[in-house]
């Protein structure tokens, strides 16, 4: 073989392994390095750029030879894509020809000395043609320069810059080189975005169904809301007297029977008043004595007998009256439960009124559930609607009631939320947990769709904003 062949002999064995190695990368990232790095081998030039053409001529800087890490926003990116739009949507878009700086927009001509280089060589990778693409009356296909070819843009593009003139050779080559890459870029991509097409357009549409349908489904309604284990009968021990509580003779929490002392008052005012009441009547008693005596010889005594009698009897309702209150100086439990209050050092010494609340008698085998349901979280609540207590104690395993009671009207909780106060029974088998212990409920009421359970509030909220 002559010396003189064996450039253009090498020129196209490389060309093929080229084309070899690019027909063998797995992914589009391995096959646009392959694309702007290994070119060279066959060409020469300064720097490759590989963008890939969207609707209407649009580029995307995807790839720039010998950089790693490509930064989209910068200057020389926004040039660049900037430049190969306006080439993408030329008439010879889809021919590898020397770009013309003079073509090109004001903005992409006045920047070109700065980031372009002196010649750039423009190679589309066009989608490979089929015989049903080829129009009629071409039997392979449609030629370069055609209204066809100038209506398809191209799928991606490779930019070549370097300093020194491209030859007829090298274009040619190039030309050979990009129907290579455009094949396998498009395997990877191009077919994969066509078989992926109809399934990428339904995805969302199925997501929306999916959506819709789990929006649909029926839940039962339900609102949290704070409660406290109470007994469902308390006998309210209360101050029969005005006075200071002297001594507690039991403990919070203790069980008493009936009959047993719970605490004292203060007893020396009433005894007091009780001796005074006393010797009151005492007196009274001996003054009638004597004006009924002299009443016989005196007919004035005898008139004053009816005065001393009622004087008598006034006396006499003045002791029982302080008799009576000196018997209540120890208040006694009507019935047996178990003492429920806060601290004896919180009521010894202190003065209390008649009818002030001092200790509650609790049964501990009839438990009820007091949960206070704020005004914003009600819901439609109806005797026998079930309910679930998660302890504080235990909040692993929720005790099963059902609602007994529900307050029309609204007040003020121990936190201060307008709140219904709501009453709900255990279940039977459930057994009783210790009368005061705290935790949360939840209530359920009539099933509604999900949608609505979860944007009922913002829905509320909307109403009381809007008034829609």
């Amino acid at each position: 073989m002559p010396q003189g062949s064996a450039q253009p002999v090498n020129s196209l064995l490389m060309l093929l392994e080229l084309q070899r190695q690019a027909w063998r990368q797995a992914t589009a990232p391995e096959l646009r390095y392959h694309i702007v790095n290994q070119t060279r081998r066959l060409i020469a030039y300064r720097q490759a750029a590989f963008l890939v053409v969207g609707e209407r001529g649009r580029a995307t800087l995807e790839a720039v030879s010998n950089i790693a890490v490509l930064e989209p926003n910068a200057p020389f990116a926004q040039w660049l894509e900037e430049a190969v739009r306006a080439v993408a949507t030329g008439d010879d878009a889809n021919s590898v020809h020397v770009v013309d700086p003079a073509t090109l927009p004001v903005s992409v001509r006045s920047a070109w000395g700065e980031w372009g280089p002196a010649q750039v060589l423009w190679c589309p990778l066009r989608k490979p043609e089929t015989p049903r693409e080829a129009p009629r009356g071409a039997p392979g296909g449609a030629a370069p320069g055609t209204a066809a070819e100038k209506a398809a843009p191209p799928l991606a593009g490779l930019w070549l810059g370097r300093d020194e003139p491209w030859t007829d050779g090298e274009i040619l080559l190039l030309s050979h080189l990009a129907e290579g890459y455009g094949h396998a870029w498009w395997a990877l991509s191009g077919k994969r975005a066509k078989r992926h097409g109809l399934r990428g357009a339904l995805l969302p549409l199925l997501v929306l169904l999916a959506v819709a349908g789990a929006l649909a489904i029926p839940v039962p309604m339900s609102t949290l809301a704070p409660a406290e284990i109470q007994t469902s009968n308390p006998v309210i021990v209360a101050a029969p007297l005005d006075g200071v509580i002297e001594r507690f003779h039991v403990q919070p929490n203790q069980p008493v029977a009936a009959g047993q002392p719970l605490f004292s008052f203060e007893s020396t005012v009433l005894r007091s008043r009780f001796e005074v009441a006393r010797k009151g009547l005492t007196q009274a008693e001996a003054e009638l004595l004597t004006a009924s005596q002299a009443a016989f010889a005196d007919p004035q005594t005898k008139a004053r007998i009816a005065q001393l009698r009622a004087q008598v009897e006034l006396r006499r309702a003045e002791m029982a009256l302080a008799r009576d209150l000196l018997e209540r100086v120890t208040v006694k439990a009507e019935r047996a439960g178990i003492a429920v209050f806060t601290d004896v050092n919180d009521w010894l010494g202190k003065p209390v009124s008649v009818g002030e609340r001092v200790l509650t008698l609790a049964d501990p085998q009839a438990p009820e559930i007091d949960i206070m349901v704020p005004v914003g979280d009600a819901l439609v609540l109806e005797p026998g609607s079930p309910v679930e207590l998660f302890l504080n104690v235990d909040p692993l395993h929720p005790l099963q009631a059902r609602l007994t009671h529900a307050s029309y009207e609204a007040g003020q909780s121990a936190a201060g939320v307008l709140s219904y106060r709501v009453k709900a029974a255990l279940e039977a088998g459930e057994a009783p947990p210790r009368i005061g212990l705290r935790g949360t409920a939840k209530i359920l009421g009539d099933r509604v769709p999900l949608a609505l359970y979860l944007f009922r509030r913002p829905l509320a909220l909307l109403r009381q904003s809007l008034g829609i």
